[in-house]
């Protein structure tokens, strides 16, 4: 064809869809969608960047179908729409589907969820579009009647792009692209969607691979941010009691979202909110059940929720209705997320976001004011893409095998560096990955040929690893002194920390583990006195907060010390060093008279990582002493059991390193290379999937896969999500050049700058109080409220359930008159059968038998010691023998108390711990 007919052909294809837009309402159309058309018509592939509500998915979606709506090609799957959420493909459809039905197609939903039934009904009669998430994608790669379904596929959209792009999630959809372009019969046209996206270029690149042109189509309005930021000096009990004051002023009259950075921080906010608010509040996050999500997602939809208290798990494009306002605690750490989360308010681009950022630290408050500023200056940071992800590769080319055959290597090495995310894979790595999938029986490796082809034990594997997250099991904490679940471990924390004696950091106090119940997935803990070393514990990744936020905070902090920048005086009493750490300035306290040492650097969450490790590996080969580091965004503590000196710190930053070198060798033996090590040998098939964390055996596999291309994704994945080499190796530049100086304090006492690396506990409580005391406060408390069922023990007729606060005297049967009163379980029905068949001369078993003798031994207890027999039998686990000896050693009440706290603990020990 033609330049000139083409050029007539697509005008005619123009007015056509022009036309469609205005008979379905849309009298104008948006920025985004006078620009994206013309290019999607012309079947470019385009990465479409624009603000939520400007109506991204009609200008992809509406051409595209009209193109479709003239291919008459029954049981072919014409256009894919892949996002990242099951419960976006739900909204999608929602969406999309008049569209699809006015060009007269058909239109189904495929993931995880998906019933038995409708999958099938999609394999038998495959409909003309299909809406899927890229693990599903990755099922249909390896079914025969699928990929003959996918053989004219000519579209894919792929919406929310910007979430894929720095996991591995990212990694498995770009190989999944390939090996649908070549299962197809035409070139397959891509079009990216996408809200918030700082390197484009690579967006783009990911898209499309590394042998097509790409179009970046972008709306460049800048969407307003009308945003408070309110801070709150006191805990987060503190902070649940200002929005429950600040709702009940505003008294508005739709939803309003409250996002946290964590699970645990959202649970603990959701808890205390039911307690306090006059509203209904509702909890929403990645690890509550499907049907409690979708029932929180309906709420929102229908005006019916009021607050609901989530975490990333709604920052997406989810169709939640009208949300006047946004509320975040804390920080959102990231300018994508800030714009993600606060952009779920006033939902069309047109109005302003409205927004409350509650803070009770000065960090965050800082920060906030760090990132609406890179907003206005149209600042976003890069989503760093993962490079050559080898478990990622393993899967892939055992699902090529079982798409394609028994093929070559050089084939498989060719259709994987189409992507750009594999463009610098080399022969070396893949026939590495091929070796140690052959090693396991998961694809038979031709050495002498090059080939591969698949075996019976790969349809397992593939079908068990299709997610690229780590499968987290969780341990339920208990509180051996409330008997109280307090929250919950992950696997890789008990894994490493989980020994008995150990204490760790949990909701703002500190824990001793008493043992680890691997069989239940239980900790049973006790609570102890503060002081001592501490591990603390964090729920989950957290979000990294990058150089050029860090760097804005460093400067506000200087202008809040010369006056030119407004704050409460809560915040500025905390800058209360005599030099005020900043991008230029690092500044390092030392207190007299201890193994710490804190540096103040204003560096980022990567580069302080990096720094953080190299000091603390140079350190402990210098001084020969063990010395740890912890750091975060602002901060790094080092300790040591010997006094860490201002030279050695120095030294150490004025020399010049391989720090790719140094890096590794520190990690060797670390729990953060040891966790990551055991979650690739589970991609590459090496772990059960099901298999239970264990810091030895995966020491073990470190050390036995050091050559292979295991442990070099290990090691790749910790650089890509916890280091930045480069950034670093340009402080220490700086610093070496002085344009970065360096202060070192000898101080009396940390500052207040130095608390939140000190301690992990002021976001939950202000200050641990004694906690010996405390202890048995809380289990006196607990056995008063104790539920006792009394039966009398002579004739079994007459029983009543009690507490034990509810008594002073024992009771007398009102029946036979009896003072054998005795006690058990509140819900034990069976006790007093027992006993009238007993007294009725039945005959009972051996184990009614021996539940008859305990009942006389607690109702002479009962009968000789009155309310304190029945408080020490309210202890867990305490018997009528442990309760004698308990009450014929009794001292004081104290002691009382005491004894029977030590034998609730010895039960737990020795017997494990049963609901």
């Amino acid at each position: 064809m033609s330049e000139q007919s083409q050029e007539k052909t697509h005008s005619k294809q123009l007015d056509t869809v022009l036309a469609k837009f205005h008979r379905l309402g849309f009298t104008n159309l948006t920025e985004i969608q006078k620009k994206a058309i013309p290019l999607i018509i012309q079947k470019k592939d385009a990465l479409i960047i624009a603000p939520t509500g400007s109506g991204k998915t009609e200008c992809s979606v509406i051409p595209v179908f009209s193109f479709l709506s003239s291919i008459h090609e029954k049981n072919k799957i014409k256009a894919l729409y892949i996002t990242p959420l099951r419960a976006l493909n739900r909204d999608v459809f929602k969406r999309i589907i008049k569209y699809a039905e006015l060009e007269g197609l058909s239109i189904e939903i495929r993931h995880g969820d998906t019933s038995q039934s409708a999958r099938k009904k999609i394999t038998d009669h495959p409909p003309d579009i299909l809406i899927t998430t890229p693990e599903t994608l990755v099922i249909l790669l390896t079914q025969e009647k699928m990929l003959n379904a996918l053989s004219n596929l000519e579209w894919i959209i792929i919406d929310e792009i910007h979430d894929l792009l720095s996991n591995e999630r990212g990694s498995q959809l770009s190989l999944s692209l390939e090996r649908l372009q070549i299962n197809a019969k035409n070139p397959i046209t891509r079009i990216g969607l996408s809200a918030t996206v700082g390197n484009s270029d690579d967006a783009a690149k990911f898209l499309v691979g590394t042998k097509r042109k790409y179009q970046i189509i972008r709306d460049n309005t800048i969407r307003k941010y009308d945003v408070e930021i309110k801070h709150i000096n006191g805990t987060i009990s503190d902070v649940a009691d200002y929005i429950v004051e600040y709702l009940v002023n505003l008294n508005l009259d739709s939803s309003v979202l409250l996002f946290t950075n964590t699970r645990g921080e959202a649970e603990f906010l959701a808890s205390v909110l039911r307690e306090k608010a006059p509203i209904s509040v509702e909890l929403h996050h990645g690890s509550l059940s499907q049907q409690v999500r979708e029932e929180t997602e309906e709420n929102l939809k229908s005006g019916k929720s009021r607050l609901v208290v989530c975490t990333s798990s709604l920052e997406l494009g989810l169709d939640i209705g009208s949300v006047e306002l946004v509320m975040h605690y804390g920080s959102p750490r990231q300018v994508s997320k800030f714009m993600q989360r606060i952009g779920r308010s006033k939902h069309n681009k047109h109005s302003s976001a409205k927004g409350l950022i509650i803070t009770n630290n000065v960090d965050d408050e800082l920060e906030t004011k760090a990132i609406l500023e890179r907003i206005n200056e149209g600042s976003i940071e890069d989503q760093l893409i993962h490079d050559g992800s080898l478990d990622v590769l393993a899967h892939h080319l055992v699902g090529l095998a079982m798409q394609l055959g028994e093929m070559t290597v050089g084939d498989a090495l060719e259709i994987f560096k189409n992507s750009f995310l594999f463009r610098n894979l080399t022969l070396e790595d893949l026939t590495g990955v091929l070796e140690l999938l052959d090693s396991n029986y998961l694809i038979f490796f031709d050495r002498e040929k090059m080939t591969f082809r698949k075996t019976a034990k790969c349809y397992r594997y593939y079908f068990e690893n299709l997610s690229t997250i780590p499968d987290i099991l969780k341990f339920k904490v208990f509180d051996s002194v409330t008997k109280k679940i307090i929250g919950s471990l992950d696997q890789r924390f008990v894994g490493d920390f989980g020994d008995s004696g150990n204490i760790f950091v949990l909701r703002g106090s500190q824990w001793k583990i008493i043992n680890v119940d691997e069989s239940s997935l239980k900790v049973n803990v006790e609570p102890i006195r503060a002081g001592g070393i501490t591990v603390p514990y964090w729920e989950g990744e957290t979000i990294p907060v990058d150089y050029k936020t860090t760097s804005k905070v460093g400067r506000f902090r200087t202008k809040i010390r010369d006056g030119s920048l407004d704050l409460p005086d809560n915040v500025i009493t905390q800058l209360d060093l005599p030099v005020i750490p900043d991008e230029k300035n690092v500044v390092v306290e030392s207190v007299r008279g201890q193994g710490s040492i804190v540096i103040h650097s204003c560096f980022g969450t990567k580069i302080n990582s990096t720094l953080a490790t190299l000091l603390s590996s140079m350190l402990s080969s210098r001084t020969g002493l063990q010395v740890d580091a912890r750091s975060d965004a602002y901060r790094i503590v080092l300790s040591s059991k010997g006094r860490i000196i201002e030279a050695q710190v120095r030294q150490i930053l004025a020399d010049t390193y391989d720090l790719y070198d140094i890096v590794t060798a520190s990690l060797n033996g670390t729990h953060n290379v040891s966790w990551r090590t055991w979650n690739v040998a589970k991609k590459f098939g090496v772990v059960g999937r099901g298999a239970v964390y264990e810091k030895k055996s995966a020491r073990f596999l470190f050390e036995r896969y050091f050559k292979t291309p295991l442990v070099k994704e290990a090691l790749r994945e910790l650089f890509h999500d916890k280091y930045d080499l480069e950034k670093t190796k340009q402080v220490l530049s700086e610093i070496n050049s002085n344009s970065v100086q360096i202060h070192w304090l000898e101080q009396n006492k940390f500052s207040k700058l130095a608390e939140p690396i000190l301690d992990h506990t002021t976001k939950y409580y202000s200050s641990p109080t004694s906690i010996d005391k405390g202890i048995l406060d809380l289990v006196k408390t607990r056995l008063f409220k104790t539920s006792h069922r009394f039966i009398c023990a002579r004739c079994g007729k007459w029983e009543r359930v009690v507490k034990t606060n509810e008594i002073e005297n024992m009771p007398v049967c009102p029946y036979c008159k009896a003072r054998q009163i005795t006690t058990t379980f509140y819900s034990d029905h069976d006790l007093a059968k027992i006993i009238q068949k007993k007294a009725a001369g039945k005959k009972i078993t051996a184990d009614e038998n021996h539940r008859f003798s305990r009942a006389w031994k607690a109702a002479s207890l009962l009968e000789n010691f009155g309310k304190i027999a029945l408080i020490v039998l309210s202890g867990y686990g305490v018997g009528v023998d442990t309760a004698s000896r308990i009450l014929r050693n009794m001292v004081d009440e104290e002691t009382l108390y005491r004894q029977i706290y030590e034998a609730e603990r010895l039960y737990v020990t020795t017997r494990g711990f049963w609901d």
